[in-house]
């Protein structure tokens, strides 16, 4: 018998070899264990660098990169590769159809949710078999037949038997509902959780997909970066700590670190980049204090209705008149924390040294950027006119050479939660104030004389007199020193006339009217300040603003 085949069964055979070879080649190579290498976050969105490696086929070839986020914007994507292969197209996909593994965190509350479920039953059927032994006893109540009467001594035991099964009986079915009500709170909280993670864990994976070319078997290498544009941010915040008005400020620079990419970032380099700062305050300023008159406006229409107006022009406020105060600078040193800082004209780079973890978990993340002590000048400051109370203030110098963005603050001060402040480094050219928050153990008063206070008329004129007293306690303990503002009005209107008549030693600047007293206290002691003043004006006319 000839050993050879036949050529149909030899045709046939060969066909099926080249349709295997074309599905194996055209089979892709999945990558699902390409490494973070660093995480650059900006303050909205992020630039994700990983690294992959592989062993491609001969020939063209598929390679998938899985287990991305599926946030990633496409054209952001950059990839580089290295070995004997030529990358011929990248592209991004999202990949709806494969089975995500469920996270630890799922596993557990599942088992959870088991566990109450099961403990509920239970308690239910308890329940049940209670209200059946109760239902039981209330059908088998009578004691004797119809016609069958039943001795005294008889009843009384069957009542009492009847009364101890039956308080038994409900006060246990009441402890089983009680039991009942706080297994299913905690059974709905868990269900709500796993609602939440089971959406997040039903989102599509983000995939890379890579069509190379390699003339023989060889292992290649991919280095790749993509944008996250959204479900990614940081926020800096601040803790500021003092252990008394003696002591250099300790500045903790930090980060709350955000993220729901669906990809998690475990034990990475990250690099958080500054945005535009906002613009904020703590400590309420004065503006200057102007008058002038009501101006009779012209008839005007609103909603169909005619009126008369007296119109009084707004209030006028001139920065560029408001002088800037100087304050003596104090050195600052910097405590080396694992972060190195980079500047340029737009924004600042902080590189975190010490590899971190942020889960996709939509939970904030905190993230230690520098820290720095710095020699700090104290200040008690209070505008009694706009707040009674005295604010704490430390002014820091050469703060440019800490890169701070701005950002909500703890205080603390002298081992206490003093409470919360905001830092905007944009505010101010070289000194930084930084407010400490209030001291209610400095009492401030401000009240008008209203017997040195006065209208009187001469000829066509009114003039008015208004005095104000500042009554300034210390109970403290320790001395201080506090400046305390006030003003005096000014004008632009050279009919109204402004005379100062009593300042008690305080610095008037006069463009503004801004009045401040440099004042120091001993513990227990109290001063009073005199702010006094005479406006002259056409009787008239009517001025705004007093």
């Amino acid at each position: 018998m000839s050993k050879t085949l036949p050529m149909k069964l030899r045709s046939l055979l060969t066909c099926f070899l080249f349709l295997a070879l074309k599905v194996s080649a055209q089979e892709p190579l999945r990558i699902n264990n390409s490494e973070i290498k660093e995480v650059k976050i900006y303050q909205t969105g992020a630039i994700v660098t990983r690294s992959a490696k592989a062993t491609v086929n001969t020939g063209n070839q598929e390679v998938v990169i899985d287990g991305l986020s599926p946030y990633i914007n496409p054209q952001s994507i950059t990839l580089k590769g290295t070995g004997d292969a030529t990358i011929l197209s990248v592209n991004f996909m999202s990949d709806y159809l494969k089975e995500t593994k469920k996270s630890k965190e799922i596993t557990d509350l599942e088992e959870l949710q088991d566990s109450l479920m099961n403990k509920l039953k239970y308690i239910q059927n308890r329940n049940y078999a209670l209200n059946e032994t109760m239902s039981l006893l209330m059908a088998n109540k009578s004691v004797g037949g119809n016609n069958n009467g039943v001795l005294a001594d008889e009843l009384e035991l069957v009542v009492e038997y009847f009364n101890k099964k039956m308080i038994l009986l409900k006060d246990e079915s009441l402890e089983n509902q009680n039991k009942e009500k706080k297994v299913q709170e905690q059974l709905n909280k868990v269900n709500n959780q796993l609602s939440v993670l089971k959406t997040k864990n039903n989102l599509p994976e983000g995939n890379i997909v890579v069509r190379v070319d390699a003339k023989q078997k060889t292992p290649i290498s991919f280095e790749f970066s993509y944008v996250i544009g959204s479900n990614v941010s940081w926020v800096p915040f601040y803790d500021l700590r003092s252990k008394n008005v003696n002591s250099p400020m300790e500045v903790v620079y930090k980060a709350k670190i955000n993220q729901s990419t669906n990809e998690d970032w475990n034990n990475v380099k990250l690099k958080l980049s500054t945005g535009n700062p906002a613009e904020g305050g703590t400590k309420p300023e004065q503006s200057p204090w102007y008058l002038y008159f009501y101006q009779l406006q012209q008839q005007y229409q609103m909603d169909g209705i005619r009126k008369d107006a007296m119109m009084a022009p707004a209030m006028i406020t001139t920065s560029e008149a408001v002088e800037k105060k100087e304050y003596n600078k104090g050195g600052q040193s910097f405590q080396w924390t694992p972060t190195v800082v980079n500047q340029n004209q737009l924004a600042s780079e902080y590189e975190i040294m010490i590899p971190y973890s942020v889960p996709s978990n939509q939970t904030y993340y905190q993230v230690e950027i520098q820290k720095y002590t710095i020699n700090s000048t104290y200040e008690y400051v209070s505008a009694p006119k706009l707040d009674a109370d005295a604010f704490l203030t430390a002014r820091l110098t050469g703060w440019e050479n800490l890169s701070l963005t701005p950002g909500e603050a703890n205080v603390y001060f002298d081992g206490a939660y003093v409470g919360g402040t905001w830092i905007n480094p944009n505010e101010t050219n070289d000194t930084l104030v930084v407010s400490l928050g209030r001291d209610k153990r400095i009492n401030i008063k401000r009240e008008k004389l209203k017997e040195l206070s006065s209208n009187k008329l001469f000829g066509g004129n009114k003039e008015r007199a208004f005095v104000y007293e500042l009554t300034i306690k210390n109970s403290k303990s320790e001395a201080i020193t506090i400046v305390v503002e006030d003003q005096i009005p000014v004008t632009q209107d050279k009919e109204i006339d402004i005379k100062v008549n009593e300042l008690s030693g305080g610095d008037l600047e006069a463009s503004t009217g801004f009045v401040n007293w440099k004042i120091t206290l001993q513990p227990g002691e109290t001063v009073k300040k005199k702010l006094g003043f005479t406006v002259k004006h056409p009787k008239e006319k009517q001025v705004v603003g007093l």
